[in-house]
């Protein structure tokens, strides 16, 4: 069975804990987005099959380091995309959000597309954006 992990709501989850390190509850991040715990459960239980993430229900939940590394270029997938829209002429903010509701739809290579056609930034409106040396050559 092939475990989908793009969604919205898991990469949310994603960005989350890597923000926050440590071991973080299903508690805890069910209470910052405002869902209900069976909710995050469920995600958790997809991203620990996925391999991004360990996951015991007594003890809480931590990044693996194939998480880390998914993290991080989902943070760098939000803010090229962000910076995208922004020099497109969109607000900073609404630049950001509309760039939270549409990246899970955007595939690795074009995201490297993007960061290659605007010079390979190393900063956008809503944060600092970590080259990869795939795409950036560092």
């Amino acid at each position: 069975m092939t475990v989908h992990v793009e969604t919205p709501q898991k990469i949310r989850f994603l960005k989350y804990m890597f923000s926050h390190g440590n071991r973080l509850r299903s508690g805890e991040i069910a209470g910052q987005f405002h869902i209900r715990t069976a909710s995050v459960t469920r995600s958790l239980h997809d991203l620990s099959d996925a391999g991004y993430l360990c996951y015991d229900p007594y003890q809480g939940v931590e990044l693996t380091p194939a998480g880390c590394d998914f993290a991080r270029y989902l943070f760098r997938r939000h803010r090229i995309i962000s910076l995208m829209l922004s020099r497109s002429g969109l607000s900073e903010t609404d630049a950001c959000l509309l760039a939270e509701k549409i990246e899970h739809l955007v595939p690795r290579d074009h995201v490297d597309q993007i960061c290659r056609s605007l010079g390979h930034p190393n900063r956008a409106p809503c944060g600092i954006i970590e080259p990869d040396p795939a795409c950036c050559g560092v």
